[in-house]
């Protein structure tokens, strides 16, 4: 009896323990940054009216204004960034309910921010509709002067709103939302498509801490890894589709783990039917339980069927018009150069490189090699976007504190350089080389001495 009071009194001390303050900075470096911006907008210049006469006002090429805003954001994202930190290095790992709150907090106080960074979320809304209305999203979209909801996300884009790039799952979850809530207004379709997007991340705490391995202590801090992360927490407030994804992929792996190997592959899969990078997650699964390659192969067929035709008529119309312009890349550093070709060759061989070294770890037995070959895929991508990074972070969760989990969570962060080119203005100079060698300066990480511990 003395034994299972003093075990209770363990497990419930525990308890408080995983409560740390550092969970909520985040939510109040957003709540600060929330009233900075909005005493910065209070009077927006006359040229940005229109912009702020939308529904979800987007920062788009507004100059030393739009600058303004992104520092408010990029300092609030670095407080955040500090507790990040700590909290990895941290001995008392935060539980998933923890995890949960906290997140859940730190979307709140985001959701307040009068600004955001990308139109990404009137284009799901736009989708939805034109599958509605019997329209394929996967080709250049017609004008609409009469659909409130298209006109709105077509106007974000120049009156040019592009093709579909995401998968037909996830096009039938937008369609859904927009029959339901369209009929409140165009904004609440808008909005209830961005919520569904903030709350997948808090949804990734238990099912990251379901899916990955390992002791209590390495499961709960993979789930920290991903859901306590200053830019996932951003870009999920901002209702991008990625966690969205990452739940359902991390769902296959913890149903897997359970035993239900059919329906984890199916689960894996349906997250490559949302957005592409999903069919990873598949891979996966594969990888790590091989009585489920019969179910993965049968979900591999099932993402061919249905992904490549749409993706084919994506080609058709998108390729003949799309313009190679890397930002913030080690594609970005060298086009202006040396052109396109010796880019793409260059990032190549770079990521070759870290391939073999990601082999050769994983053939010692390091879990880290793992991160290195996302790595290598990461640096293939001419514009890494902010809310790419979540993928990255899936598998710094692996092993957060070696040196290639350093690098990751570090390209997570530089990935905010993205938003420069778009928020600000297109950089000019050797602006934009500047921007892509401060964005992969965290590969050099990698070069850090195998007897010199990496921190976060």
């Amino acid at each position: 009896m003395v034994g299972s009071r003093r075990a209770r009194r363990r497990r419930a001390h525990a308890t408080k323990l995983k409560l740390q303050p550092a969970l909520f900075v985040p939510a109040a470096a957003f709540a600060a940054a929330s009233l900075a911006a909005r005493a910065v907008t209070r009077n927006p210049p006359p040229r940005w009216h229109a912009d702020f006469a939308q529904p979800l006002v987007v920062v788009t090429n507004f100059g030393v204004f739009g600058a303004v805003l992104l520092a408010v954001l990029i300092v609030a994202l670095a407080v955040a960034a500090a507790s990040y930190a700590s909290l990895l290095r941290a001995r008392d790992e935060p539980s998933p309910g923890a995890l949960v709150l906290a997140s859940l907090a730190a979307l709140l106080a985001a959701w307040l921010m009068p600004v955001l960074f990308s139109s990404d979320v009137y284009a799901y809304a736009a989708y939805g509709e034109l599958a509605n209305r019997g329209i394929d999203p996967y080709l250049r979209a017609p004008t609409l002067p009469h659909d409130a909801l298209i006109s709105l996300a077509a106007w974000q884009w120049s009156n040019a709103l592009p093709p579909c790039v995401y998968g037909p799952a996830f096009v039938g979850i937008a369609q859904f939302v927009v029959a339901i809530f369209g009929r409140f207004g165009p904004h609440a379709a808008i909005e209830v498509v961005r919520a569904l997007g903030s709350l997948a991340l808090p949804a990734c705490a238990p099912l990251a801490y379901a899916a990955f391995g390992g002791d209590e202590r390495a499961k709960r801090i993979a789930a920290a890894t991903i859901v306590a992360n200053p830019v996932t927490l951003w870009c999920a407030a901002e209702g991008h589709n990625d966690a969205l994804a990452l739940a359902v992929g991390l769902a296959g792996f913890a149903l897997v783990r359970r035993g239900w190997l059919s329906v984890g592959a199916l689960a894996a899969a349906l997250s490559a039917l949302i957005k592409l990078p999903g069919v990873f997650c598949l891979a996966g699964v594969a990888i790590v339980q091989r009585r489920a390659r019969i179910g993965c192969a049968a979900g591999a067929v099932l993402i061919a069927a249905l992904c490549v035709p749409p993706f084919l008529r994506i080609a058709t119309t998108l390729a003949p018009h799309g313009r190679y312009a890397p930002q913030a890349s080690l594609q970005g550093a060298i086009d202006p150069f040396a052109g396109a070709v010796a880019a793409v060759a260059l990032a190549a061989v770079l990521s070759a490189c870290i391939v073999l070294r990601g082999i050769a770890e994983l053939r010692a037995g390091a879990p880290s090699g793992w991160i290195c070959l996302g790595i290598a895929g990461w640096i293939l991508i001419p514009n890494p976007y902010p809310w790419y990074s979540i993928w990255l972070l899936a598998l710094a969760a692996i092993a957060p504190r070696s040196r290639a989990g350093c690098a990751a969570i570090c390209l997570c962060f530089a990935s905010l350089l993205r938003y420069v080119p778009d928020a600000v203005a297109a950089p000019s100079g050797v602006a934009p080389v500047a921007l892509s060698v401060a964005a992969v300066l965290p590969l050099l990480v990698l070069l850090v001495p195998r007897h010199a511990r990496a921190r976060v």
